[in-house]
Parts: C-alpha cells; structure tokens; sequence
C-alpha cells in the first residue's frame, strides 16, 4: 500500500534541501506498518488474535530436558 503526497516547497529551499528532508522523514519512519494496516493486508479479524498460552513448571521442564540430554 502506497500513497501519493503532494507539497509545495518554498522558492528559498532548494531541491537538494527538500531531498534530504524527505530521505530523512522516510528513514525515520523505519519501515513501520500500523497493526490495523497488517490486519487488514492479512484478513484477520478482532476476534481471531487471541492466543491460548499454556503455563509450565520451570522445574518439571529442566527436570526433564536434563534427562533428555546426554
């Protein structure tokens, strides 16, 4: 998704100036995309991001990786 953006740039800045201001606008932004906007490219609805996150005994799991490993 891409948008166009118009400005008008006073006689006084040059090209080079209005350049540089943008580059550096661009690369602050850093690429971010606003969760709505992934949503929405990936069709996924409110109520499909709920996760089920299961809860473990720290110890019972070393417990057991220990007698995994060699």
């Amino acid at each position: 998704m891409s948008r166009s953006v118009s400005i008008r740039v006073p006689p006084w800045l040059s090209e080079e100036e209005v350049k540089r201001i943008v580059e550096a606008l661009l690369a602050g932004l850093g690429g971010r995309v606003s969760v709505d906007e992934v949503r929405e490219m990936l069709g996924i609805g409110l109520d499909e991001l709920t996760e089920d996150i299961e809860v473990y005994n720290v110890e019972e799991l070393r417990l057991k990786e220990r007698k995994r490993l060699p």
